[in-house]
């Protein structure tokens, strides 16, 4: 039992690696559930701005090599 309970923190530090990339994501997916309704109510009660007409294929730009 001694030697278990001794490569169980060796263990675990090698796995740092791994804890801290879930503990992030367990972190973000708390903030998204507690922020998420508020976010979404601000996002509906605005009017939406006025823009102009977008187009699809993006802004018109010069070709390559004819800038002046």
């Amino acid at each position: 039992m001694r030697d278990v309970m001794t490569l169980v923190p060796i263990f675990a530090f090698m796995l740092i690696p791994v804890w801290i990339p879930l503990v992030a994501m367990a972190l973000g997916a708390l903030h998204d559930a507690v922020a998420g309704p508020a976010r979404m109510a601000r996002r509906t009660t605005r009017q939406p701005a006025h823009r102009g007409s977008v187009s699809p294929a993006g802004p018109r730009v010069p070709a390559a090599g004819t800038a002046r």
